[in-house]
């Protein structure tokens, strides 16, 4: 069923001519934008990306210490479990989304596509941008993580090395620069790519799991692992958990992923939503066996609490092996760039769509394709010299940049809430057409008053600084960058030369869609 607002724009469309076009290409082009890109990616390669990309046990293995601050081993057990659960909803009501309007633009798109007419283009771009920071926030994280990783390495055996944190940042922009090429140059092999990474991801899981707990000799006790809580941060018990859970919500970023190449694989409207889900599923099934076999297999957290690299620490007190620590860093390592090749496809995928739709500045520029390699090479370049540079506040404050990567966890939440949130005033029946995954008349309005309810609930809790009292060392600079990032997007849209009469989202014939989404024409 379509509002009066849906029908009225289509009204303005003329008819999409459907000889010889792909119900692929005719949903797409029901949706005001016409196919650029090579259906390049299987079903598989692009849940092999999107679990790349999000990697819940890797994730969980880069930040895991602040539960461990929160409550030790009960909290850093329980966490992923609750986060699992709250990304669950949130994915399951973002993927409903996803298979109505299958587009690389994602939320800013599904924002477009279910707020009135009146109001459409506003949020939409508010969304956009959010989206976009939260993307390029998360690739700088990830990016970040390699480069600490390799001096960490280089430590391992020359404990006098002492690095320094401008050495990181040439070796995390080495990183940047080495991914955006091979996405420029090598777009043929990025599915092929990713899948071996999944692999690579699968057979280190297993092998982790096994080997931490074959060789640990002394095991915690059951208690310790799940009983004992000991609270460091100054903050209540259950403010605590909570602020833990938060952290855990990292291993299970990014569940927007395969919405980004939605215009690079065959019948979006039904593979993007099982990719979402598969990507969850995987998640938990790797994540609840390895935080175990971490948490039975150390006997120090206090070592571990005050490493450079916490999971380099894990391994050597749980394979008692130096080389075998070095072993499985490195196998964390390979995991990670593919999650970083993974990062820089996505985000630069989101900001060409973007652009497409004029929402950045100089957009006929991001929002070109290359002729012959079929890539948006510049909105590409764009999200490796935006993460170069934002990198350089690494070199001035540590504590800003992890405010910004928090903030990634937030935006991006937020970014999924949006369109829910739209959808569940808007009235479900009234605003979404038909679609292959469709949550129902009781799952899908609680999945998005959850999800709402939640992200409303994180939006202040990521504010909280993880430990008390505050110091310059433990401030929390998130509230500040959100408040920057709104400011900023404001300007953007209200400020002459803005976008505000420009950025008008695409030209939508929504009884096309509905056809397409019900079948009435026919997949070749």
């Amino acid at each position: 069923m379509t509002s009066k607002d849906e029908v009225n724009v289509s009204q303005a469309v003329p008819q999409v001519d459907e000889k010889g076009l792909s119900a692929d290409e005719i949903q797409l082009r029901a949706q005001g934008h016409v196919g650029e890109l090579p259906r390049q990616f299987s079903a598989f390669s692009t849940l092999a990306l999107a679990f790349s990309i999000t990697n819940t046990w890797v994730g969980y293995a880069a930040t895991f210490v602040t539960p461990l601050f929160a409550g030790a081993g009960p909290a850093i057990f329980w966490a992923p479990i609750v986060a699992c659960i709250a990304c669950f909803f949130i994915t399951a009501g973002l993927a409903e989304l996803a298979s109505a309007f299958p587009s690389s633009g994602g939320q800013y798109h599904f924002a477009f596509m279910v707020a009135p007419e009146k109001h459409r283009a506003p949020i939409a771009f508010a969304t956009g941008w959010l989206s976009s920071f939260a993307w390029l926030f998360t690739t700088a994280s990830a990016n970040l993580f390699l480069a600490q990783v390799c001096v960490n390495l280089a430590t391992l055996y020359n404990p006098e090395y002492v690095w320094a944190q401008w050495q990181v940042w040439m070796v995390y922009s080495g990183f940047i620069i080495l991914c955006a090429a091979i996405v420029i140059f090598l777009p043929k092999l990025i599915p092929i790519g990713e899948t071996m990474f999944f692999w690579a991801s699968v057979l280190g899981f297993a092998v982790s799991v096994i080997v931490m707990l074959a060789v640990s000799d002394r095991k915690q006790s059951g208690s310790v692992v799940f009983t004992e809580w000991v609270n460091q941060t100054g903050w209540s018990d259950g403010t605590a958990f909570l602020l833990a859970v938060g952290q855990a919500m990292y291993g299970f970023l990014c569940t927007d992923s395969a919405t980004h190449i939605s215009e690079e694989l065959p019948d979006p409207g039904r593979n993007v939503p099982r990719a979402m889900w598969g990507t969850i599923a995987i998640g938990i099934i790797t994540v609840l066996p390895f935080t175990i076999a971490l948490l039975f297999s150390v006997n120090d957290f206090t070592a571990i609490s005050l490493s450079p690299l916490p999971i380099m620490e894990v391994y050597a007190q749980a394979l008692h092996s130096r080389p075998g620590a070095f072993v499985m860093t490195l196998w964390i390592l390979i995991i990670y760039f593919g999650a970083t090749i993974g990062l820089v496809v996505t985000s630069g995928r989101l900001l060409w769509a973007f652009a497409r739709d004029n929402g950045l500045p100089y957009s006929s520029v991001f929002a070109k394709t290359h002729p012959t390699l079929k890539v948006p090479v510049n909105a590409t370049l764009l999200t490796a010299v935006f993460c170069i540079l934002y990198g350089l506040i690494y070199i001035g404050s540590t504590t800003a940049f992890n405010s910004f990567i928090a903030t990634a966890i937030l935006s991006l939440n937020i970014t999924y809430t949006i369109p829910q949130f739209i959808v569940l005033c808007r009235g479900r029946q009234t605003v979404l057409p038909a679609r292959h995954f469709d949550l129902g008349i009781i799952f899908g309005p609680f999945c998005n008053v959850f999800s709402t309810a939640w992200v409303a609930l994180y939006a202040v809790l990521f504010c909280f600084p993880i430990f008390l009292p505050v110091t310059a060392d433990t401030m929390n600079y998130v509230s500040v960058v959100m408040a920057g990032t709104g400011v900023f997007v404001v300007l953007m849209w209200w400020v002459p030369g803005g976008k505000r009469g420009v950025f008008t989202g695409p030209r939508v014939d929504m009884e096309m869609l509905d056809a397409v989404n019900r079948g009435d024409v026919v997949r070749g």
